[in-house]
């Protein structure tokens, strides 16, 4: 036997499911039951359930501002002894992978945790700076060149002529490395994707600037050493070719 269809009825003009009342209405609620409307009146008013009526009223003393209470929320998947170890590991390994993190913490955590962990304590994952490998002298000359020069003037610059060569190498486009650091570490040592110089070069050129002015891009050519790279003479000899002497000279 089947069962009879009934009719649709007219959709109910209650508000929709699940909506919250502002703080205004709520306010109205309140003053008109304090006033000794019925449940159902204010309702119809306010366009709102019954319930609604009654829990606001219920809920009053909680909330004197009229604003809605803050939610628990989901329970976190972790405590605070789990995020310090997610922490302690992401800090000693700033270049590891989502998978290694994960594999060392040795617990069921998805890669969108660990990143709600790290994003709270200000930890993103960047792109790792490049720089060239520098060496502890290469580093101490830098340090002590640039402490001889700190407190030259604006005079004392303009005679200087700046100048440097730039080789494109076979091999130079490395995958890139991310790290987890907060802004602030941008620079840091351990945040750095060094990479050594190699002698594999393709194409090299020179060019020199000072206070204004600039050269003519130089097209070095390995004429002048046995093993085909730039020696000092190919930079500096009139003779040569390859020589840039000719645009300091000029500067």
């Amino acid at each position: 036997m089947s069962t009879p269809r009934v009719p649709l009825g007219d959709i109910s003009g209650n508000r929709r499911k699940n909506c919250e009342l502002t703080p205004v209405q709520r306010g109205f609620i309140e003053g008109a039951v304090k006033f000794g409307a019925s449940f159902s009146k204010v309702a119809e008013t306010v366009d709102c359930s019954r319930s609604a009526v009654k829990h606001t009223i219920d809920l009053a003393p909680e909330r004197p501002d009229g604003n809605t209470k803050k939610r628990p929320g989901r329970p976190k998947k972790w405590d605070i002894r789990l995020e310090r170890r997610i922490l302690r590991v992401v800090r000693t390994f700033p270049k590891w992978t989502y998978r290694q993190i994960i594999d060392e913490i040795g617990d069921d955590l998805s890669k969108k945790t660990i990143h709600r962990i790290l994003k709270k304590n200000n930890l993103t994952n960047w792109i790792a700076k490049k720089r060239p490998f520098l060496s502890i002298e290469v580093a101490k000359k830098r340090l002590t060149w640039a402490l001889l020069h700190k407190d030259w003037t604006l005079e004392n610059w303009n005679i200087i002529i700046w100048s440097d060569e730039c080789s494109v190498e076979r091999g130079a486009g490395a995958r890139r490395t991310w790290v987890w650091r907060t802004p602030n570490q941008k620079w840091s040592k351990e945040m750095i994707d060094t990479y050594h110089k190699g002698k594999d070069i393709s194409v090299m050129v020179w060019g020199a600037i000072w206070v204004g002015g600039r050269s003519d891009i130089v097209i070095m050519e390995r004429d002048e050493s046995q093993k085909g790279e730039i020696t000092v003479q190919d930079l500096i000899s009139p003779s040569s070719k390859t020589s840039c002497r000719q645009y300091i000279i000029r500067a």
